[in-house]
């Protein structure tokens, strides 16, 4: 089984795993939620996909989480959770669902 070395990566398959589980979403639940293929949910869950910002947000909607949250982003809009793995723009409040515009200013 191959891992992937990055951080972020794992760090967002993690995120995803773990919330999928405290919602008791089987990854193929996951998935037909958020309309993606389960084979690529399992392989985001292992980190071994560069996931898309759209398919980010579906999973994240479907999970009714943040965006940032699923970045590793402590609820607090602090420093990132597992490690500095983000930029200093993690302290921006995100509130987005598929659909809407997206402004950071």
């Amino acid at each position: 089984m191959t891992q992937s070395n990055d951080l972020l990566l794992r760090t967002i398959g993690h995120a995803i795993r773990s919330r999928r589980r405290a919602h008791g979403l089987s990854q193929e639940a996951l998935a037909a939620l958020a309309q993606i293929d389960r084979s690529y949910m399992s392989s985001v869950e292992r980190g071994l996909r560069n996931i898309s910002v759209l398919n980010l947000a579906r999973i994240a909607t479907a999970l009714d989480v943040s965006v940032w949250e699923l970045l590793g982003v402590d609820a607090t809009g602090g420093m990132p959770i597992s490690t500095h793995v983000l930029s200093r723009r993690s302290t921006l409040e995100l509130k987005w669902k598929p659909g809407d515009y997206l402004s950071l200013g």
